[in-house]
């Protein structure tokens, strides 16, 4: 029988601390070369990792090291004038009271082929041609002028455009300062365009009653050294002529200063003779009418 060997105790030996070299340089080393790759080096190259911060607006950079197209639009820019405000409209001249425009009348309309048809729709006119009517900034001529003008409309939903404008039987003007009105008006609705108008028709003609009044010159003082003998007078009257005279002097041959239109209700507040003063318009002002002419 054999006999075994006893193997000799395997030993470990592990070194004290104080036997272990430091190696700081090294690792100071490396550590010196991560921040510079990970820190310096992006702000070197002018990177941004992490978005900024916004700045307070401040005066022009300064741009003498700039190209010099780069400096021509900084200059441009700096030099540019503010927009201005939108100016406001022109005021009336004094006196002038802006038209009074009556609501729209559909007096006829047709199909395509020109045939007329018993019912029409409303058409919503008014959309284009209340602000055009009721201004008269650009028309120095219609300003001066006082009346009643029946404005008539011929509308093409065809081309989609005013094809004509007339003047109806209830319009009070003379041919001269109706001339004027007229020429006016086309011209604001030469460019107006039927678009965006609601219609179930491709033809139509509409009416406006427009009131214009302009402010009458100054009446002169009478002659006559005598002053004027007015009696009292109240109550309510109804134009019985077609278009009656309104004087500024009960007189035949006193300036005439309106026209009003057969059916018109007008106050009287006073009489002279066959003269009667009365307020003619929505607005108080007052003239002299003939008896018959309202019927007294």
């Amino acid at each position: 029988m054999a006999t075994s060997r006893r193997q000799p105790a395997l030993k470990v030996a592990i070194p004290r601390p104080s036997n272990v070299p430091l190696r700081l340089g090294r690792v100071g080393l490396i550590a010196a070369v991560g921040f510079a790759a990970g820190i310096l080096w992006p702000r070197l190259a002018g990177l941004r990792l992490v978005p900024q911060l916004p700045t307070p607006a401040a005066s022009a950079p300064d741009l003498s090291g700039a190209p010099a197209d780069d400096q021509a639009a900084a200059s441009a820019v700096a030099s540019a004038a503010p927009i201005a405000a939108p100016k406001p409209p022109e005021p009336l001249a004094p006196g002038v009271q802006p038209p009074v425009v009556g609501e729209a009348q559909v007096t006829s309309c047709r199909d395509a082929g020109g045939a007329k048809l018993e019912h029409c729709d409303r058409v919503d006119f008014d959309r284009v041609a209340r602000d055009r009517l009721s201004s008269f900034d650009d028309c120095p001529a219609a300003q001066r002028v006082s009346g009643v003008v029946s404005l008539g409309f011929e509308l093409d939903f065809t081309s989609e455009r005013v094809t004509h404008i007339s003047s109806g039987k209830a319009t009070s003007l003379e041919d001269e300062p109706l001339k004027a009105v007229l020429d006016c008006y086309r011209q604001s609705f030469s460019n107006v365009s039927l678009v965006a108008i609601p219609h179930e028709h491709q033809h139509y003609t509409i009416f406006y009653r427009i009131e214009l009044a302009a402010a009458p010159p100054e009446a002169a003082p009478a002659a006559s050294s005598a002053p004027l003998a007015v009696t009292p007078a109240s109550g309510n009257a109804t134009v019985s002529w077609e278009t009656a005279l309104v004087h500024a002097t009960p007189e035949k041959d006193g300036k005439v200063v309106a026209r009003v239109l057969s059916g018109t209700r007008v106050a009287v507040t006073g009489r002279s003779g066959d003269w009667y003063r009365v307020k003619y318009d929505a607005r108080g002002r007052e003239g002299w009418v003939f008896r018959t002419a309202v019927g007294m």
